[in-house]
């Protein structure tokens, strides 16, 4: 907001940031729109234990800190995960009171957990969409991908929510890693159906970010099994198939 000329911070960014600083933390929260996704998980788990963030975007009013900071300056040794849990109780009650109607979502992810078990299995998970996509089973994921929970839908920016598009998808790769997510995802607070806590880039609508998308994910070292899955889907997508 104070910097629009240039722009939102990369994932990359952030990362050389929270390495300059030195500091591991109990948890890395975004009071921000858009973040409680795959990519920023796996950028945070270098730096923190927990990530807090949302798969939808916020409404403006944001996070609501007093009762959550009152109770932490009252108890300074309250575990992290129940000081997340508070963060996401008191963002989603003031939000149903002052912003009545909109959606809002707020996820506890533990991070170590994360990047101990997830890697392999999203691995595995793109190998065999990728598969599929390539031995004539792309209206598979295809139909999979339509009838996914989307985030900033209207802005067209291919936010998915992972273990939705997991479940769709039902292959024995997919299930793996739904389950996976599922256990990592240690509290969520939502109002909307079928957002499960952490989201993922994949193209449907709008195929003109892939390339952007795919050299964000690079940036930051992600498995390259999924781009090559984004890229295979959007490449048939774009022929018309």
């Amino acid at each position: 907001e104070k910097y629009s000329r240039s722009g939102s911070m990369s994932l990359a960014g952030i990362n050389q940031a929270l390495n300059n600083a030195g500091v591991t933390f109990d948890f890395i929260g975004f009071d921000a729109c858009l973040m409680a996704t795959v990519e920023t998980a796996l950028v945070a788990e270098q730096h923190a234990d927990y990530l807090i963030g949302s798969e939808e975007t916020e409404p403006g009013i944001g996070w609501y800190y007093t009762d959550w900071l009152t109770n932490l300056s009252a108890n300074s040794s309250l575990p992290t995960l129940e000081i997340g849990k508070q963060i996401a109780d008191s963002f989603s009650n003031a939000c149903a009171t002052t912003c009545y109607g909109q959606d809002t979502t707020l996820s506890v992810i533990d991070l170590a957990e994360l990047a101990y078990t997830v890697p392999s299995k999203m691995t595995a998970f793109a190998r065999s969409t990728t598969d599929m996509i390539q031995n004539s089973q792309y209206q598979t994921v295809s139909n999979a991908r339509s009838g996914v929970r989307q985030f900033a839908a209207s802005s067209r920016l291919n936010q998915v929510d992972l273990v939705d598009l997991a479940d769709r998808i039902n292959t024995t790769e997919a299930k793996a890693l739904a389950a996976a997510l599922r256990s990592c995802i240690k509290y969520n607070k939502s109002n909307i159906s079928r957002a499960y806590g952490v989201s993922i880039y994949f193209p449907y609508e709008s195929m003109s970010s892939v390339s952007t998308a795919t050299s964000m994910l690079n940036a930051i070292s992600f498995d390259s099994s999924y781009t090559k899955c984004i890229r295979s889907f959007a490449s048939l997508a774009a022929s018309g198939q």
